[in-house]
């Protein structure tokens, strides 16, 4: 079982390879090719799967390329990534170099927030 796991999260970065490097060190990530049933794909798009996943749920694009292309890939919430182990996720992280906030409560979960090589905040929350 992998340490980390989410759903869905697509970010536009102004230096895209430095993203996926963060990326990778960061979460272990995969890149693999983008699928072609995602949508409004561009040149520069980048997929990342997680360990464990058998799919790619992570979307990097160029800031500059979404804007010209006159999408909307602006993140509404904060994106999410799961972790069942929480102190042993901000410890991997932490070990890695990756600036983590302290461990909080919100009286339902356990979280912790991370920002990005861009300042992107992404929140790890305990495994439901």
């Amino acid at each position: 079982m992998s340490l980390f796991r989410t759903d869905s999260v697509a970010l536009s970065y102004s230096n895209i390879e430095e993203a996926k490097r963060w990326w990778i060190s960061a979460f272990d990530c995969k890149q693999v090719k983008v699928p072609p049933d995602w949508d409004n794909q561009l040149p520069s798009d980048v997929a990342l799967k997680m360990v464990g996943d058998s799919e790619p749920t992570i979307l990097l694009s160029n800031r500059a390329e979404v804007t010209q292309a006159g999408f909307d890939r602006s993140a509404s919430t904060v994106p999410v990534i799961f972790s069942d182990k929480l102190k042993k996720a901000y410890e991997h992280l932490t070990r890695r170099g990756v600036l983590a906030g302290p461990i909080q409560s919100d009286g339902e979960t356990e979280f912790f927030e991370v920002r990005d090589s861009e300042g992107n905040v992404i929140e790890i929350c305990k495994e439901p």
